[in-house]
């Protein structure tokens, strides 16, 4: 059984892995907040008890919403993640390994409950919102942060929405930002405006390295120094070239 773990400011904490993550320590944090509960982890993890009395979903992959379907609470979610968690798609074989599938649940779309805000910030998915409480200056903020250079995309990533979504929240202000890996992120607004600039010279390096007669797998190696072991474990779904791929799209 998983411990919740308080965080301090209401916020408590679970990090939760699966059989083939926890060797790596590599997990995902839920959250519950005012009675409310961030994000429901994997399928494939533990059961654990929940005292919230509704969940937020702040993106339909499968380490986030998987774990929605053991749950008896109220959904809330954005428009386009309403849909797909009603309709999930099929998944590749290595995500349902690693995580485990998402199962139909009746997601309700809302743009606010309460005194929570959840703001679209496509960019690391088309569907993706955070969660912002008014009140507190408290963001939930799923995987728009991650770390200030990641540098690894999957199928729905796009830079230019990210970049876009990371200045809205910035507008926002908050006071306190809780990301799905990263956990409790120190000073927000420092941070995410330093993963901006990230994106964008990140972003400028690899067009002009393109102008300069470059081919994307020249650029990541150049920008990166290689591929990602993911790229391999995934069979390419999860890679550097793909992010080189969506630095490269100017559309």
């Amino acid at each position: 059984m998983w411990n919740w773990q308080p965080l301090g400011h209401g916020v408590e904490s679970l990090f939760l892995v699966t059989p083939l993550t926890w060797w790596i320590n590599f997990g995902v944090h839920i959250y519950q907040y005012k009675g409310f509960q961030i994000d429901a982890g994997p399928l494939r993890t533990l059961r654990y008890t929940s005292r919230a009395e509704a969940l937020f979903i702040t993106h339909t992959h499968e380490d986030h919403a998987g774990g929605a379907s053991r749950l008896s609470l109220p959904i809330f979610t954005g428009k386009e993640a309403a849909y797909l968690l009603q309709n999930p798609p099929p998944l590749p074989l290595y995500r349902r390994l690693v995580w485990g599938t998402v199962k139909p649940v009746p997601a309700q779309a809302a743009e606010r409950v309460g005194s929570f805000f959840l703001v679209p910030t496509p960019g690391h998915s088309p569907e993706h919102v955070i969660v912002y409480d008014e009140e507190t200056g408290v963001v939930f903020g799923g995987d728009l942060f991650l770390s200030v250079k990641a540098n690894l995309a999957s199928p729905g990533f796009n830079v230019q929405a990210l970049i876009h979504s990371l200045k809205k929240v910035i507008e926002l202000a908050p006071r306190r930002f809780f990301c799905a890996h990263a956990g409790a992120v120190e000073e927000p607004v420092k941070a995410l405006k330093a993963k901006v600039d990230f994106l964008e010279l990140t972003r400028d390096q690899a067009l002009l390295l393109k102008r300069k007669g470059l081919r994307p797998s020249e650029i990541r190696d150049r920008l990166f120094g290689g591929e990602s072991a993911w790229a391999l474990l995934s069979g390419g779904i999860m890679s550097r070239l793909r992010f080189v791929y969506a630095l490269l799209d100017e559309s």
